[in-house]
């Protein structure tokens, strides 16, 4: 049977423990599974770590962390953890080397717009310091802060939208492992990738994933597909990795309750956008993760992500980041995959490849 959407109480927010008090055996880790730390992932205590919002430094006491389950899980405690969490945090799924060999041709992508230091292995992803502005990506988020009547910054827009589709991320998108997994965990016969990805490069210390949900950008469909957050090369825990807001289904749920309600005034093209006069303008919750947790008393749970690693989530999950803070200025590269069953209804607007404010 297919995953579904389960809704959740709010849970109480409480202070992060230490590592000794988190490491209790595990009563949900398979027996089959080798080295399954479900329950057990503490990499390190919040409070030594750089974590930053676009309006200052997280609460250590707010963050927690997104619990990894091993790719050889049987599918059924897979599955159960995704309908509990609202997310499945797979260890090492894809072949490393295609990972990075994606992640080395991207840059040498982006070379010519300033992006990397000079010199540097573009594999490493290596920021070259410049003003951050000038790489923000195309939408929104360039839209309101982005850097205007710059060479640099024009010729980094134009890349990595030209980016999308280029052969190096095409051929990374049909990654077997990657389609064969989500068939299996879905029960879908054979899942269908939207066209429409969005391949993002966030440098340190430049503007953050806002606080959003995916079915904000998604309603002309059911609330039934599959993202797979994908980060292309390693990010570290101060990286800027997709963070998610703990067992935040509900309020991705209750707020789309919410918005139908007050769409009467609506025309139905309106109703099916995230950027209507009844949304906030960017098409996202909030741009304060701190302030928005502590108004859920919801915690923000983070991890470190290794090359091989993919994390799924449901249409409703709160999620953001927080500001790469990368101790070797190491620049977030990361793609969002989502698939749904082609049998049944899902929002067609996405069949289309990504360009840069295309209404979604």
């Amino acid at each position: 049977m297919a995953p579904g959407i389960l809704q959740s109480e709010s849970p109480t927010l409480v202070p992060a423990t230490l590592p000794q008090e988190k490491l209790k055996p595990n009563k949900n880790a398979s027996a089959n599974s080798t080295q399954d730390i479900y329950g057990n992932y503490y990499p390190a205590n919040p409070e030594t770590l750089s974590l930053e919002s676009n309006f200052g430094p997280m609460d250590p006491t707010t963050i927690g962390y997104l619990q990894p389950t091993t790719a050889d899980t049987p599918v059924e405690i897979m599955r159960e953890r995704f309908e509990r969490d609202g997310y499945l945090f797979i260890k090492n799924l894809l072949p490393h080397e295609p990972v990075l060999e994606c992640r080395r041709a991207y840059f040498d992508h982006m070379s010519p717009s300033g992006l990397l230091q000079p010199g540097s292995e573009p594999v490493n992803g290596t920021f070259s310091g410049k003003d951050t502005r000038k790489y923000l990506p195309p939408g929104n988020l360039r839209r309101l802060f982005g850097l205007k009547d710059d060479a640099e910054s024009d010729k980094y827009a134009e890349l990595m939208v030209t980016a999308h589709e280029a052969d190096f991320y095409v051929n990374f998108c049909k990654f077997p492992e990657l389609r064969e997994f989500v068939s299996r965990f879905t029960d879908w016969p054979s899942p269908h990738m939207l066209q429409r990805t969005m391949l993002r490069a966030f440098v340190p210390n430049s503007e953050l994933t806002p606080v959003h949900f995916d079915q904000m950008y998604l309603r002309a469909g059911p609330p039934t597909s599959l993202t797979a957050w994908v980060p292309i090369g390693p990010v570290s825990l101060e990286g800027g990795g997709l963070m998610y807001l703990e067992s935040s289904t509900d309020i991705g749920m209750k707020t789309e309750d919410d918005f139908a309600a007050h769409s009467h005034n609506l025309t139905d093209e309106e109703r099916v956008s995230a950027f209507n006069k009844n949304m906030n303008d960017g098409g996202f919750l909030s741009r304060d993760t701190v302030s928005y947790g502590k108004e859920t008393k919801r915690k923000w749970l983070i991890a470190e992500y290794e090359t091989g690693d993919v994390i799924f989530h449901n249409p409703y999950m709160v999620h953001a980041s927080c500001k790469n803070k990368d101790p070797d200025s190491r620049i977030r590269l990361a793609t969002d995959l989502r698939f749904v069953d082609p049998e049944k209804p899902y929002d067609r607007r996405w069949m289309k490849v990504y360009k840069p404010l295309d209404g979604l």
